[in-house]
């Protein structure tokens, strides 16, 4: 049994998001790498192979709140003293008096005193930063981050894919994008990260103002694919939906055509032609009638047409129509020649002059006059108002439809105005 369309989006999102979590931590170790850089856990990179860097002095500790170990094995060194900031004082529990095992390292003015970037050694014992955080393993952070960013994925996904196959509109791609932006800001705020120095673990928004770069360009990754995915998802489903739309009006509208009532509505205009003698126009309602079948059944499911093959359709079934309504049915057209070539989905015209002929009354004392003309960039279909006291029953292939392709199609709404007098439709056509 398949599942639901929309249950197969979340299943496909799912599989995307277990791919995007696994490409963009599959250089962990780089990640950890980056990490150590600025890490006392880590072995300095700036040490020449095969230097001692570790010195073991006293520690002095000023009222200020800063400190310096005096150290006596500074062989190649300016000064005899490491420098101590009050924050790893204070971070480290030191005491003054102390003898620390430490590893320093130059500092970035000139001629100033080194730093110590790792201590070792408090009194002869060795300093575990581990145990005195309680810092977790490298596991641990790894799994709690592959879990994040699966979920983040999937998330985001889901934001710009939820909704997208009925909104095919570039307004609501833009929403959907400001409010991923939103999100994932958000979302970033809560990812766990190791403290370089602690090795606590926090989330983001506890780490600030550090932040690690890596971390920034990832999550970054995964929204630009998400937001690109997105619109792709939504392009394929809006050709997917078009073509099956298409085909059903194709489909609904030779239903239509060959349906008995139509037939016998054709069959009882030409009978007429015939009877009176009039063979020239029984010649010319079989061509027109003949035109309306070839056009619905060789036209291509493609999404548009111009306007001049649309009014060649438009124009056999209005003879065909005007043929039944002797004299009682009037179809003005007039259209600017330069604006034949523009474009517009197929089967436009057709069914809103059969919608007017279907709901308004139609007699030699209240004939209907339709009006098919363009104004700018516009192709407007109008009509008086004089509701029949029995409509005809829909086809299924009327106004509702042509809007919902017009939508899927374009992005742009069908204009509509019922002022009770007179009924009229703008198409916007397609630049």
């Amino acid at each position: 049994m398949a599942l639901p369309r929309k249950y197969n989006t979340l299943v496909i999102n799912a599989l995307l998001a277990v791919v995007i979590c696994l490409v963009i931590n599959f250089s962990y170790l780089l990640a950890i790498r980056e990490q150590e850089r600025n890490d006392f856990g880590a072995a300095p990179d700036w040490l020449p192979e095969g230097k001692d860097a570790s010195h073991t002095g006293i520690l002095h500790i000023s009222p200020d709140g800063y400190g310096y170990i005096i150290c006596n094995d500074f062989p190649d060194a300016h000064t005899d003293s490491i420098y101590v900031t009050s924050r790893l004082i204070r971070r480290l529990s030191l005491y003054n008096g102390s003898e620390l095992k430490v590893i320093a390292r130059d500092s970035s003015t000139p001629e100033a005193n080194q730093q110590m970037w790792r201590l070792e050694e408090i009194d002869g014992v060795p300093f575990d930063y581990g145990a005195r955080y309680d810092r977790p393993s490298d596991a641990t952070v790894m799994t709690l981050q592959l879990l994040f960013y699966l979920l983040y994925a999937f998330i985001l996904l889901t934001l710009m894919t939820s909704g997208a196959r009925h909104k095919s509109s570039m307004k609501f791609y833009l929403t959907r994008t400001a409010y991923a932006i939103v999100i994932a800001v958000a979302l970033w705020f809560l990812l766990p990260v190791m403290r370089p120095r602690s090795g606590q673990l926090v989330i983001t928004a506890m780490n600030l103002p550090t932040v690690f770069p890596l971390d920034i360009m990832k999550c970054s990754f995964v929204l630009v694919f998400a937001l690109l995915y997105g619109r792709t998802y939504q392009l394929i489903y809006q050709k997917e939906d078009i073509l099956l739309e298409n085909e059903r009006l194709r489909y609904n509208t030779l239903v239509n055509q060959i349906n008995p009532h139509f037939l016998f509505n054709s069959l009882n205009s030409l009978s007429s032609l015939v009877r009176d003698g009039k063979n020239d126009d029984a010649v010319a309602y079989i061509d027109r009638l003949s035109d309306t079948f070839r056009y619905t059944i060789q036209s291509e499911p493609h999404t548009t047409t111009t306007l001049g093959q649309e009014l060649e359709f438009a124009g056999a079934y209005k003879y065909l129509l005007e043929v039944r309504y002797d004299e009682k049915l009037f179809v003005d057209i007039d259209i600017e020649p330069t604006k034949l070539g523009w474009k517009l989905p197929t089967f436009s015209i057709q069914p809103l002059i059969e919608n007017a002929v279907k709901h308004n009354t139609i007699t030699r004392a209240k004939p209907l006059r339709i009006s098919i003309r363009t104004e700018g960039d516009y192709l407007v279909v109008s009509n008086p108002i004089n509701p029949k006291l029995e409509p005809e029953r829909g086809t299924g292939i009327g106004l509702a439809n042509l809007a919902r392709r017009w939508t899927l199609l374009t992005g742009r709404n069908i204009e509509i105005t019922d002022n009770g007098k007179i009924f009229e439709v703008r198409l916007p056509f397609i630049k």
